[in-house]
């Protein structure tokens, strides 16, 4: 999107332009059926004045005399044939006409909210850490879909001022002198309007910022459902949609408001011209021309007059009203729809390229990285990383380690090229990955988080995620390396068992077994397990244990670990400390030193103790009280 583009512009540039022929055709036809709209009305006229009045000669414009009949007969027969075609050929037009448009714009829709998506879920980390996610959510859906209003809005344009001009063509046609005056009531209108879409536009921006602030409560009241329930926080989270509803209802209401009071004044406007315009006419017609005007008017024609004149001023009031507010509900979704789809172009890697990953050997080299946005960090566990080196060859198995808040998970998401290094070097088999395209990278980089996300689907399709056309008997095998493959023939379809939302019908072992299961399918070269013993009891802890001391040895493992014990076989492991290498070597000679780790050892080791001694003396004062 360049500088001086709108987005509006942009949108329509970008995605409404390569069917401009569509949009045109249906456009086309709608204006042609209110042209044929206005037939009816002349034709009717024309018959009153000739056939009932008989104060004219009966004609009709563009209608050669020759092919008038000269009997009344034949004139009636001959009305009743034109308003019989013009009716047949208005709704053919109008219905077609409707169809391509609504087609063009719908598939347009469907595009936008496609590359949304798109652009939104391949845009790096640090935009998604400014932004709740709630209010991406509402981007790619409610405000895409707002977007129905640029189109509808832009028709509706088209069709009013269609419709404007071709009742002002039939009333010059008729009394040039009467429509002229008209044509006051629309400039004022016009002038009006300008304001009104001032005033409108902060309204507008203010409704999509609230819809965004309230996908993003709700979202979070109903993902959270579990803890709000055993904490009897109903009350609070009521009380925090309805704030936020409560938000979107104000601003909204300021927009409504603002609409109906130039609503009731461009009513007013319209009413006034047509009394006025019946008043004038009234009088014309019974005393002839008032004042300076010369022209001829007839009853008939002061009746057509009258019509056009509605079908006149009612699109130019829709047209300072109704479009005006619907163009500008569109732009501001345009300006959110725009920001997204601008770091489509600026964060583009052009000179990125295929990665070639054949060891999987990963080296830092004074790596230094702070988030842009101290506040929220990306959800990681620290906020800096301070001159980080350190060498994991391959087949190694890596433990990572330390304090919370020590830079563990920020150390792991730079290899995955989720955030750049401030400074330093990030290389897999000798390769900068911050010159590797992301895409490229992450095929060799396997992941299990300490939380994983599972999709509403079946096990297969969950351990298979991210292949359109998988092998079943490679699931089989990647579950069955996973330690997943004996629970998951227990359930009730097996592999075909749908998991439900977030993984709901499985354990959190099991989910977790079902995310390692995930990562092996796919055979990466370096595989990263990431707090991945956290959450889990002591047999899931054992088996996955065992997955990281089997897959050492034919791929580099990376285990960021609460639990020490998890790392304790580990062939190295990095202690870190305020974003710094604070230690690095086997639990043995770490313990040995008696540094960072071995305090956390000791705290770990010597709760677990605590713990047992309590629970030996809970067991022996009933004894004593005895």
């Amino acid at each position: 999107m360049t500088q001086s583009q709108s987005p509006v512009g942009y949108v329509l540039d970008r995605f409404a332009k390569p069917r401009w022929r569509r949009f045109a055709l249906g456009i086309g036809l709608l204006v042609a059926a209110v042209f044929l709209q206005r037939v009816p009305a002349l034709v009717v006229g024309v018959a009153l004045d000739a056939l009932l009045l008989g104060s004219q000669s009966y004609t009709l414009p563009f209608v050669p005399s020759a092919w008038i009949p000269a009997a009344p007969a034949g004139q009636a027969v001959l009305t009743v044939s034109v308003l019989g075609t013009a009716v047949a050929a208005e709704s053919a037009a109008k219905w077609y006409g409707s169809l391509v448009y609504e087609t063009a714009s719908l598939r347009t829709l469907h595009e936008i909210r496609v590359v949304v998506y798109d652009t939104a879920a391949s845009l790096p980390m640090p935009f998604h850490d400014d932004r709740d996610r709630g209010d991406v959510l509402s981007v790619v859906n409610d405000d895409v879909d707002n977007l129905g209003d640029l189109f509808a809005g832009g028709r509706d344009g088209l069709l009013y001022g269609g419709s404007l001009v071709s009742a002002f063509a039939f009333m010059v046609a008729l009394n040039w002198q009467l429509a002229a005056l008209l044509l006051v009531v629309p400039v004022a209108l016009v002038a009006t309007a300008r304001v009104y879409a001032a005033l409108l536009e902060p309204r507008y921006d203010a409704v999509r910022e609230s819809v965004g602030a309230v996908n993003a409560r709700i979202r979070d009241a109903i993902q959270g459902l579990s803890t709000v329930k055993a904490f009897t926080g109903e009350s609070t989270e009521r009380a925090r949609v309805a704030d936020a509803s409560n938000d979107f209802k104000e601003s909204k209401w300021a927009a409504i408001r603002l609409r109906v009071a130039y609503n009731g004044i461009s009513w007013f406007s319209g009413t006034v011209g047509i009394w006025g315009l019946f008043l004038l006419g009234g009088y014309w017609v019974l005393a002839g021309p008032p004042a300076f005007f010369t022209a001829e008017l007839s009853a008939g024609s002061l009746l057509t007059f009258l019509i056009y004149a509605e079908s006149f001023l009612d699109p130019t009031r829709r047209l300072a009203v109704q479009v005006v507010d619907k163009v500008e509900s569109a732009q501001a979704s345009a300006r959110r729809v725009a920001e997204v789809l601008r770091y489509d172009t600026e964060t583009e890697d052009v000179d990125a390229s295929e990665i070639d990953v054949t060891a999987g050997r990963v080296e830092y080299d004074d790596v230094s990285f702070a988030y842009e946005n101290a506040d929220r960090q990306g959800g990681q566990d620290g906020g800096t990383l301070a001159d980080v080196s350190f060498t994991a060859e391959p087949g190694e198995f890596v433990g990572v380690v330390g304090p919370t808040g020590a830079g563990k998970s920020t150390l792991l998401q730079l290899l995955f090229r989720f955030y750049e290094p401030d400074a330093g070097t990030v290389c897999v088999d000798g390769q900068d990955v911050t010159t590797a395209d992301p895409a490229s990278l992450r095929e060799h980089v396997g992941y299990v988080s300490q939380t994983p996300y599972l999709f509403p689907c079946t096990v297969a399709e969950n351990v298979a995620y991210g292949d359109r056309d998988p092998d079943r008997r490679e699931v089989v095998a990647a579950a069955e390396a996973a330690d997943a493959h004996e629970f998951v023939t227990d359930l009730p379809d097996g592999y075909d068992t749908e998991v439900g939302e977030r993984g709901a019908n499985l354990s959190g072992g099991q989910r977790q077994r079902i995310a390692i299961a995930r990562a092996l399918y796919h055979d990466p070269e370096i595989l990263v397990f990431d707090e991945a013993t956290s959450h889990v009891d002591n047999e899931t802890e054992a088996a996955i244990k065992r997955r990281l001391s089997a897959s050492s040895g034919d791929r580099t493992v990376f285990a960021i670990a609460h639990r020490l014990s998890t790392v304790r076989d580990a062939d190295r492991i990095l202690v870190l400390d305020d974003g710094e290498v604070a230690e690095c070597g086997t639990h043995d000679d770490l313990v040995a030193v008696g540094g960072v780790y071995a305090t956390l050892w000791r705290i770990q080791t010597g709760a677990i103790a605590a713990a047992r001694a309590d629970d030996t003396r809970g067991q022996a004062e009933p004894e004593a009280v005895k």
